[in-house]
């Protein structure tokens, strides 16, 4: 079969790889006529996703077989290397200026994959890696699905893009596998990041086949066919329908980081699909996803996900340099944090790792804690108990300084005094080689102040891990203005080494998490001492979408850690960042557990702020601070802010992280006269 002629769509820009459609025949061993298209995009290193132009050519492919489907028996539609179709272009998604616009790509989208479902011969989707979102909507629309064993991954992500699956995921996958098992793909796994392996979906019913090569797989598949090709699709009434739906949702519409929109609007098509044509159903995914495609709540989200691939980059500031080899590390400290720290080493540096403290008891304390975290896992099934064994076994505690001597990195997690950290590290520079690198985990002491406790600063080095270790996915390296390029390049492997995501940063107050975290508790700090109650406070910042509300988290850190971090910050910058005596009152003569209940037991609430004003004060200081960090080049850009706060404060893809937020409440133009991205469509 030749390829058939092109035809373009609505007015989209220009795909940098679009996919193209291969069309060959075979011939399967039982003597049946398959025609073979292969989705590829000419990049090996890209997965083949679907614009406006590469839906065009695989409508006129299918167009060319049903005109006469006479000439063969069967259709299997593959793709190439690892990847089946990775959905819908994400250029093409955020381009749409209009709801008609949007409306006219959700509606293309059906017309052309709904041809797979209407050729009038089976179709099979022969899933020989990854199938996401409208990749899995184009398997959905085929007959039978045939996975390959070990490179198949497949999943509808769009909720956590604040989308639907606005290309018949939404109306089939409930009809395939049943609505609670749907919901589970389309909201909990889409929300949590999870994919479904090959054993995972054939379990639910998803696919109808494994293969360790997926098209002898398909072929074979093709020759047991059946004569029938019609599917049975699941029933069940509306009431039961909303019941379901209804419980699954409950749980994910309360936390507010969630796209809630998108929840809300699936639900609202689920029920309208029952007992509806395709047609009538698909028109429903169509209206929604078109709604959602025009929020900025989408556009937040698309720049977040962005924001977050690109960290499987280089970080901005990475030296040319090599990074230097590492046979064994060090840890000064077996506390809560230098404890998570040596686990991380043990386990993903796989060297041995010699921490220390200054008793036996905080050693073998911080043994078993690490022990129980390690069993927790074991419990959950992510972990084996031989791979336990190795990970305990690469742990070495010691009381003697001295046995840091072989070691290539050591990094100090000590109580955040600088007059402390110099101690340890004076005596530390005595005992360890003078090429190795020493490191610091600070949270916002100046790492150059530490390298002048030593006569080598050009090794030290700042790498801040962030609690939980093992969950915070953000290690800011702090760029010291004496550290060596081989030094900081380290700091960076040894990041991407724990499978984390290094940012790097200038050594300024606080870098980046802390010293905006500061910014943002100082000013509701000051509200509170200027008469404004803390519920009011917590109310006005809702739009922000925290996970939780500014006094909660100071309960999580703890009073004394958030002063410390606060005192720390305020020192560079008195000025601009306020701590004022409430909380330092309440640190050292606590009320109650709750810093919110003491606050309000011991400041006059005398103020009838606006939820508005509120707002915008403690944004438009988060404004001016962001500004303020650019201007200083702490990082490069301000997807660096906001990946850091994303990764390692969890602020929410809701808002961007940060910067998009400021831009869309209109605190970025307020506060600094001018936007922190060129306009809306900065996504």
């Amino acid at each position: 079969m030749g390829k058939p002629p092109l035809r373009r769509m609505i007015d989209y820009p220009v795909e940098d790889f679009p996919v193209d459609v291969s069309v060959t025949s075979m011939t399967s061993n039982g003597g049946r006529r398959v025609t073979v298209l292969t989705l590829t995009n000419g990049d090996d290193g890209r997965p083949a996703t679907l614009g406006p132009l590469g839906l065009a050519r695989l409508g006129d492919a299918l167009d060319v077989i049903a005109k006469d489907p006479s000439n063969t028996d069967a259709v299997v539609l593959t793709g190439t290397g690892r990847t089946f179709c990775a959905g819908a272009n994400l250029d093409t998604l955020s381009s749409p200026r209009s709801y008609d616009d949007a409306v006219a790509f959700a509606r293309e989208g059906h017309r052309v994959l709904s041809k797979l479902s209407n050729l009038g011969v089976p179709t099979i989707a022969a899933i020989n890696g990854i199938a996401l979102g409208g990749g899995l909507e184009l398997a959905l629309h085929c007959t039978y699905r045939v996975a390959q064993t070990d490179t198949a991954r497949m999943g509808l992500p769009e909720i956590g893009l604040g989308l639907i699956p606005g290309w018949g995921g939404a109306t089939l996958l409930p009809r395939i596998i049943g609505l609670v098992p749907a919901l589970g793909v389309m909201v909990t796994d889409a929300i949590t990041g999870k994919h479904l392996g090959a054993d995972r979906a054939i379990e639910l019913g998803l696919i109808d086949a494994v293969a360790p090569d997926v098209m002898t797989g398909a072929m074979l598949f093709v020759d047991e066919l059946a004569q029938s090709n019609t599917r049975t699709d699941a029933e069940w009434d509306k009431d039961t329908a909303v019941s379901i739906i209804s419980e699954v949702l409950e749980r994910q519409l309360g936390r507010p980081g969630n796209p809630i929109d998108a929840l809300r609007e699936l639900s609202s098509v689920i029920v309208s699909t029952i007992g509806a044509t395709d047609a009538e159903a698909f028109a429903a995914e169509d209206a929604a996803l078109a709604t959602l495609m025009m929020t900025a709540e989408f556009r937040r989200r698309l720049y977040a996900f962005r924001v977050n691939s690109l960290a499987s980059k280089p970080p901005a500031g990475s030296p040319s340099d090599e990074p230097r080899p590492l046979s064994s590390v060090g840890v000064i400290g077996a506390g809560l944090m230098a404890s998570q720290i040596s686990l991380a080493f043990a386990e993903s540096l796989a060297v041995p790792v010699v921490f220390s403290d200054v008793s036996q008891d905080r050693l073998d304390s911080a043994i078993a804690r690490i022990g129980e975290w390690l069993e927790v896992r074991i419990n959950k099934k992510s972990l084996t108990e031989s791979a336990k064994s190795e990970i305990l076994a690469r742990l070495h505690p010691t009381l003697s300084m001295s046995d840091f001597a072989d070691c290539d990195l050591v990094i100090e997690a000590v109580f955040e005094d600088l007059e402390v950290k110099k101690a340890v590290l004076t005596e530390l520079e005595a005992i360890v080689r003078p090429d190795a690198i020493i490191a610091s985990n600070t949270s916002s002491l100046s790492i150059d102040a530490m390298a002048g406790f030593v006569s080598n600063p050009e090794r030290v080095a700042g790498i801040h891990f962030f609690n939980p270790v093992a969950s915070m996915k953000l290690v800011e390296v702090v760029r010291g203005p004496r550290e060596s390029g081989s030094t900081l390049a380290t700091a960076i492997q040894v990041a991407r080494a724990l499978r984390k995501t290094p940012v790097v940063v200038a050594d300024k107050p606080g870098f980046v998490v802390n010293r905006l975290l500061s910014t943002f508790l100082g000013e509701v700090l000051r509200l509170v001492e200027e008469g404004v109650a803390p519920d009011a406070i917590s109310d006005a910042v809702t739009p922000l979408r925290l996970p939780m509300t500014p006094f909660a988290l100071i309960d999580l850190i703890g009073r004394m850690v958030t002063l410390k971090m606060m005192e720390s910050v305020r020192h560079g910058a008195p000025e601009r960042f306020f701590v004022g005596t409430s909380l330092p009152a309440l640190t050292a003569n606590p009320v109650s557990s709750s810093i919110a209940t003491d606050l309000e037991s011991v400041v006059n609430t005398q103020t009838d702020m606006t939820a508005a004003t509120i707002h915008d004060s403690i944004v438009d200081a988060l404004a001016r601070e962001v500004r303020i960090m650019l201007d200083e080049q702490v990082v490069h850009t301000a997807s660096d802010i906001d990946l850091c706060m994303m990764s390692g404060a969890g602020w929410p893809a809701a808002i961007g992280g940060l910067t998009p937020y400021l831009d869309g409440c209109g605190a970025s133009v307020r506060a600094t006269g001018e936007r922190f991205h060129p306009d809306t469509n900065f996504a």
